[in-house]
């Protein structure tokens, strides 16, 4: 493999947090997200605070062996005893086959943080990855995209059913996942990969009831040997663990939701959108009835359903925390809360959108006299092919170029300057001609009957429209003999930034296994990059 680094400007705020922008940092506690010395005033921070450890590794142990997690993460797993220990955590809804490229890459980054962290600090530091588990919009995580005739195509599998339900409680009937898998993998196209590829992931897809275990399962399978833990927050029995600070949510909801308020029309005041909607009254839980997740709203009575067709009181809801904490889940405000209260928390590995709304949850961790962790930005990559690299070379293009510009450009350049025959300054030659002949035609017309004059002009309009016909079929020609290297334009553009926006975030990692072989994750994984902001183009 082959590394070259690049500023790519797609996100301004990710990239103010980057760079220490001031009116940028100021929202957030930590403000030198590559700065070494920010991880000892956190190590520091953390002292503050306590952690159901026993509790955690409990259930991080049970469900790691359940996923067929290695030793090395069943060991990263006892360290979090130690009241010394800390851990960098990532985490992402489950998606199919791992969903887009990126969820591989926040596992990437969260691995190699942690190393960089305990070897800083001198203190076990472990990578946990935080599946999304209890989200329930499944049009985001029922498919992935593949390279089709020219385009991103997306192949989704159905919903068994129309209630939103957690992602974790969708169990789905594997029989009816397997065409959806082959289909897939027929996609890819053949390579001497493919066969046993697609066998393993039959296995692992046969052993998972639900669309979160088949995604945890294929995260062990590709990290666990770096050690990297995998939770589900949906998962009833982590959720066991949650009762205290669900209490503390629900007594202390109205100063939550006033704390993201406050901080969100600050950063619209400075010129910044808002990354989550505010909603009056919002309690940012969810509350499950009937396997259907009810997101919940402050009224005078307690608590209620938008519709009001769902009503419960304060000290009722209270009570269910407490003993059915399993019917609880977090929104985009909440959950943060809820990894910190449970995870010693180095570092949050986040995308830019991530960053974004980060930002105006410091007044809501104020209010429980915490500060928010290091936000560290996720590795972002560009994967690279030798097939698609001799393309950009043979286009005397760069890989940068394609990411900073597109083809479109450079496309019409190279049409320009490889017509094979010049057909538009012969037919405007012939128009000419013809039209200045043509007025002697109208004025004998006109001197024979002036009545001939609008036949004559109509006539005249249909040859040049005719002569149109003719330079149509021209250029059709003259474009099927350039067709084909006109079409490596675009494949250029579909693989290395399809729909115009960043490969990792459309396709999939099976994708380039089932092109490079197996190996090829760990390699991505061992690669020593360094967390600067910049992105990387990995030439495979």
């Amino acid at each position: 493999m082959r590394l070259e680094e690049l500023q790519l400007h797609t996100s301004p705020f990710l990239e103010g947090y980057s760079n220490g922008d001031k009116d940028v940092v100021r929202f957030f506690d930590y403000k030198s997200p590559y700065d070494k010395h920010e991880w000892a005033k956190r190590q520091q921070e953390l002292k503050r605070y306590s952690f159901p450890r026993k509790g955690l590794t409990d259930y991080l142990t049970s469900y790691n062996q359940r996923i067929g997690s290695s030793a090395k993460t069943i060991k990263n797993i006892q360290k979090l005893n130690a009241d010394e220990s800390l851990a960098v955590v990532g985490g992402q809804q489950a998606g199919l086959l791992t969903g887009p490229l990126l969820v591989i890459y926040k596992c990437i980054s969260t691995i190699q943080l942690a190393k960089e962290a305990q070897k800083e600090l001198n203190v076990p530091v472990v990578p946990i990855f935080w599946i999304a588990g209890e989200d329930h919009d499944m049009d985001e995580i029922n498919h992935i995209m593949v390279p089709k005739n020219n385009t991103a195509k997306k192949i989704s599998l159905k919903s068994a059913s129309s209630v939103k339900s957690s992602a974790s409680l969708w169990e789905w009937n594997r029989d009816e996942v397997q065409p959806w898998l082959k289909e897939v993998f027929h996609s890819f196209g053949e390579t001497a990969y493919t066969s046993d590829l697609l066998v393993e992931t039959e296995r692992i897809l046969n052993e998972s009831d639900s669309i979160v275990t088949f995604f945890a399962k294929l995260l062990s399978k590709w990290f666990s040997e770096e050690g990297l833990i995998v939770l589900d927050s949906g998962d009833p029995s982590f959720k066991k663990l949650q009762s205290t600070m669900l209490k503390e949510m629900i007594v202390h909801n109205s100063e939550i939701d006033h704390a993201f308020n406050d901080r969100t029309e600050e950063l619209c005041r400075s010129g910044f959108s808002a990354p989550i909607e505010v909603q009056e009254n919002n309690a940012h839980l969810f509350y499950t009835k009937n396997q259907e997740r009810i997101l919940l709203y402050r009224d005078e009575n307690g608590f209620s359903s938008k519709e009001k067709d769902f009503k419960i009181s304060e000290s009722e809801l209270l009570e269910e925390a407490i003993k059915h904490p399993e019917k609880f889940s977090n929104n985009v405000v909440t959950r943060p809360l809820m990894q910190e209260f449970l995870l010693p928390v180095l570092s949050f590995v986040a995308g830019p959108g991530e960053i974004a709304y980060w930002a105006v949850l410091g007044k809501v961790f104020s209010q429980f006299n915490r500060l928010m962790p290091i936000l560290t930005p996720r590795l972002s990559f560009t994967l690279v092919t030798d097939q698609v690299n001799e393309l950009v070379q043979s286009k005397k293009l760069t890989v940068q170029q394609v990411l900073e510009n597109g083809t479109d450009g450079y496309k019409r350049e190279w049409f320009a300057l490889n017509r094979p025959i010049e057909t538009f300054e012969t037919v405007q030659s012939v128009k000419a001609e013809f039209t200045s002949s043509y007025e002697k035609l109208i004025k004998l017309a006109e001197d024979i009957d002036s009545k001939l004059l609008p036949v004559a002009d109509q006539n005249m309009k249909r040859i040049l429209s005719e002569i149109d016909y003719m330079e149509n079929k021209l250029e059709q020609r003259v474009r099927k003999k350039v067709k084909e290297p006109l079409a490596e334009f675009d494949e250029i553009m579909l693989q290395l930034k399809p729909t115009v926006i960043l490969q990792e975030r459309i396709w999939n990692i099976y994708q380039f296994v089932n092109e490079e072989g197996p190996e090829l994750v760990n390699k991505l994984v061992q690669y020593p990059y360094q967390f600067n902001g910049k992105h990387k183009i990995v030439y495979l």
